[in-house]
């Protein structure tokens, strides 16, 4: 992460003018020490006592003050514009199936807007898709460990976040094979997305694969009648057959 210049006057030389500007007022209402000055004299290593801030001291630091905060305001602006741009970056990675980069780039926004439930659901899928590579390197589970986690902490921001609902559902089900487990999401995502075929047919699946037969044939019964296209249909109701409901 590339350090942000500041001008003309240091960091320490604020927080020493700032320090000061409290002095003034502490020194102007009460005479004897106090533990404030006791703990300004044993972290900066200087002696308050009997200090005098005239008028245009006052001023000086005022001015310095302004300026600061003008110097913040932009290196926030600038933070703001690197997070944009690590997320842009991260997008055309994603595009172009390198996910490992775009795993990267993600972390790094994520370093500077830490509540953007978007970022750690993106971070979710590259580490994910990224774990086939993994494979060759040992770190396979490494990632998908990664993957849950970012797949969690997205919901832990966005509760009803549809896509982190699926993208978890779907790692529990067939990659970390914990279908128990991604049933509680697959059902939380049904009621969430009643319309979508696809989100019915996860259900449906995950169903077969905790045992829950009966239900996962009502819901791909369900998906033959109703289910937009006709391949949806047709497949659905193929499922049905394999599961023993006839049609």
């Amino acid at each position: 992460m590339p350090v942000l210049p500041v001008r003309r006057r240091s960091l320490s030389n604020l927080a020493r003018g700032m320090t000061l500007v409290g002095l003034a007022v502490l020194a102007g209402c009460q005479a004897e020490r106090n533990p404030t000055l006791e703990f300004l004299e044993e972290t900066d290593g200087t002696s308050y006592d009997g200090v005098s801030v005239g008028e245009d001291r006052i001023e000086e630091l005022r001015n310095d003050i302004e300026e600061y905060r003008e110097i913040v305001q932009e290196t926030t602006r600038q933070y703001g514009r690197i997070a944009t741009f690590q997320k842009m970056l991260a997008r055309e990675l994603i595009e172009a199936e390198m996910y490992g980069p775009a795993l990267e780039a993600l972390q790094a926004a994520m370093e500077l807007q830490t509540d953007n439930a978007v970022l750690y659901y993106l971070a979710g899928v590259s580490a994910g898709r990224s774990a086939r590579a993994g494979r060759v390197s040992g770190e396979a589970e490494e990632r998908l460990e990664l993957a849950e986690r970012m797949y969690r902490e997205a919901l832990a921001i966005r509760p009803d976040y549809r896509e982190a609902l699926y993208g978890l559902t779907v790692l529990l089900a067939f990659e970390r094979n914990r279908p128990e487990e991604a049933l509680e999401f697959a059902r939380q995502l049904a009621r969430q997305e009643t319309g979508d075929p696809s989100v019915r047919f996860l259900l449906a699946n995950v169903l077969v694969r905790v045992g829950n037969v009966d239900e996962a044939r009502e819901v791909y019964a369900e998906l033959a009648q109703s289910a937009p296209s006709s391949e949806q249909r047709s497949r659905a109701a193929e499922n049905v057959d394999a599961l023993g409901g006839g049609r």
